[in-house]
């Protein structure tokens, strides 16, 4: 709502406060201070940090942090509520819903394990048995020569 100084145009509501304050107390006397960037900026700084002061004050009281812990829970029973709405109404659907998939998961995961668990196995024994071939193909060689086999007659 615009005051009746300045009827809104172009002033944001800071500056507004300011005006009209500086017009009531030079209406009722007081003079107005002189008004050089440094005195404002002294003047910001000065109500910026009491200002600070009292909200780092209010923010840190026991009714500020007990009102802070009430919205928090309300604002997560809430989402529990809303979770359960939608899980039932997925269920009442007969589509899977949240936990459906993430149970999915869980036994595909362990499930994946499971065969890279017994790939590994597999691969370990397959390996063994390749070396045992190896050594006693080896030996073996050495003992005796391989005879050569005989070529086949191709048909015609």
């Amino acid at each position: 709502m615009p005051d009746s100084h300045n009827n809104g145009v172009g002033v944001d509501p800071f500056t507004g406060f300011w005006t009209d304050m500086m017009g009531k107390m030079a209406s009722a006397g007081v003079a107005a201070p002189p008004t050089s960037p440094d005195m404002m900026a002294g003047m910001r700084k000065a109500f910026f940090g009491a200002m600070t002061e009292y909200a780092d004050d209010f923010m840190r009281s026991e009714q500020f942090l007990t009102a802070m812990k009430k919205s928090m829970d309300s604002s997560l029973a809430l989402r529990q509520q809303i979770n359960q709405f939608l899980t039932s109404g997925l269920q009442s659907a007969q589509m899977p819903t949240r936990s459906d998939t993430d149970h999915i998961v869980l036994l595909v995961r362990g499930l994946e394990d499971r065969i890279v668990g017994k790939l590994d196995a597999l691969s370990e024994r397959v390996e063994q048995l390749e070396t045992q071939q190896n050594g006693s193909a080896r030996k073996t060689a050495t003992v005796t020569k391989p005879q050569p086999q005989p070529k086949k007659k191709g048909r015609r």
